[in-house]
């Protein structure tokens, strides 16, 4: 992380959410959650920190069992859920993981179910996906978003697939960067750091760059609250989701600034996919 961080201040804030009853919440006062949960695992994974496992955090493990054992919720909910569960080692049943991936494809083949349900079955279970989704599914919205292009891009990265017209893309993606430095959900639009994160991954996919990396990274280190969190924004209240945004767009740019022109990075490692949107 660069020095600007204060990554000490961030893990207590990120600490200060974990309950005693397993899992993280989103404030000290709130219940634990499969989405900040998952956040907070992935923040410390990205920064270098140790896995959690089943042995050094019982009470982390005993919540995972629990939410593994009700009926599983929407595909990215459930992605959240078993991602967490296969770092900390906790055993799945993955019949039960290859019929809700069915399941939920069978009433929802929109791009982001096929990114997640590719996502489960080649990092969880380590399979090929059984299914290449419609043509209507793997083509971008009309109205996209960021957040829309990367799930599109890594969807093709991750079949081979090409990607057409990938000039016009990076081209839309950095004129998505604003004056701040931030990215905005499109082209014209505020800066909110979970579209830095999702710009600078798609960008990444594409071997392309943002036009400001510097201000890239001043804004997303901007966002960094005297209480150690990440805000969405400069003037947002700190959060678990916006934290993790903040600390995977760091290190993108880290990345980007390290490979050469017109590389792209590689996802196959755990903290390699816990760098890309989740």
């Amino acid at each position: 992380m660069p020095r600007q961080v204060d990554r000490a201040a961030l893990m207590e804030f990120v600490l200060k959410r974990r309950k005693a009853t397993g899992g993280y919440g989103a404030t000290p006062q709130l219940p634990a959650t499969i989405q900040d949960t998952f956040q907070a695992v992935a923040i410390g994974l990205v920064l270098g920190e140790e896995p959690p496992t089943l042995q050094a955090e019982p009470a982390l493990a005993a919540y995972l069992a629990r939410m593994l054992a009700v009926p599983w919720l929407g595909i990215g909910t459930t992605f959240r859920l078993l991602t967490t569960c296969h770092i900390c080692g906790l055993a799945m049943d993955a019949g039960r993981v290859r019929a809700h991936l069915a399941a939920c494809l069978n009433w929802d083949d929109s791009l982001a179910a096929i990114y997640y349900a590719s996502r489960i079955a080649r990092e969880i279970l380590g399979e090929e996906p059984d299914f290449r989704g419609s043509g209507r599914s793997l083509m971008l919205p009309a109205s996209c978003a960021v957040g829309d292009v990367v799930r599109y891009l890594f969807v093709k990265k991750m079949a081979a697939q090409p990607v057409a017209g990938a000039g016009e893309l990076a081209g839309w993606l950095q004129r998505s960067q604003n004056g701040d430095g931030g990215f905005g959900f499109f082209p014209g639009t505020t800066s909110f750091i979970e579209n830095c994160h999702a710009g600078l991954a798609a960008l990444s996919l594409l071997g392309a760059r943002p036009i400001d990396l510097d201000g890239a990274k001043a804004f997303v280190v901007s966002c960094q609250t005297g209480r150690g969190g990440f805000g969405r924004s400069q003037r947002a209240a700190p959060f678990l989701d916006a934290s993790w945004h903040g600390v995977a767009s760091l290190r993108l740019l880290e990345e980007i600034e390290e490979q050469p022109a017109d590389a792209v990075p590689e996802i196959s490692s755990q903290q390699g996919r816990l760098i890309f949107p989740g």
